[in-house]
Order: C-alpha cells, then structure tokens, then sequence
C-alpha cells in the first residue's frame, strides 16, 4: 500500500509580505513551466510483457549500451516495417478470453 505523499507547508505562511510575494511569484514561474515542459513532452505507452521478453529487452540494452526505449523502438520499427510490407500473423493469434480483443498472439515458447 503506496503511503499518501507528504503534506508540505505553504512557504509564504509567516514571511513578510515582499518575500512572500516574492516567494508566491517563484512558485507560479515554477508550476508555469512544469505545465509547459509536460505538455511538451512525448507520448508515453505501457506494456504488459513475459518476463522472457524483458530478459531479451535488457540483454541488448546491457550489450549495446543502449535506452530501453531505443531497443523497444527499434524492434517495433522492424515489426511495422515487416508488417507493412506483408507480415502475415494469422497463424499467430489465438482466441482471447477479453471483452476488448477478439485475439491474442501466441508467442513462441522460448518468449513465453
């Protein structure tokens, strides 16, 4: 059970008032541009992935000296690439026992 974050004080409480409006106007600059670096930043994405799969993903990370997100990049360009040009994965799906998907992909055992 994740414990509640702390309760901070608020910094302007007691300061004299050109400090606290000092203080107020660092921390609207602050939130201002933490809005701003958030809305700028890229889209994320979250995967569920066999153990086996995360192995493999830290293997090369650990080889090549490379970000996770680089190798999981790579690979799914290499997949779309594949898929795009005629990538037939029928064979591969499986019925999946989901309100959201018809199908699931059955991974080679090895990838399990």
């Amino acid at each position: 059970m994740s414990k509640p974050p702390p309760i901070r004080q608020d910094p302007t409480l007691g300061a004299p008032a050109p400090i606290a409006a000092e203080v107020q106007a660092q921390i609207d600059a602050r939130t201002r541009r933490r809005g701003e670096e958030r809305r700028r930043q890229r889209p994320k994405a979250t995967y569920d992935l066999p153990a086996a799969i995360l192995e493999g993903i830290e293997e090369v990370v650990s080889a090549e000296s490379i970000a996770r997100s680089d190798v999981v990049a790579l690979a799914l360009v290499r997949f779309l690439s594949d898929y795009r040009a005629g990538l037939d994965i029928t064979a591969m799906k499986k019925p999946a026992r989901s309100l959201r998907y018809t199908y699931k992909v059955a991974l080679p055992t090895e990838f399990e």
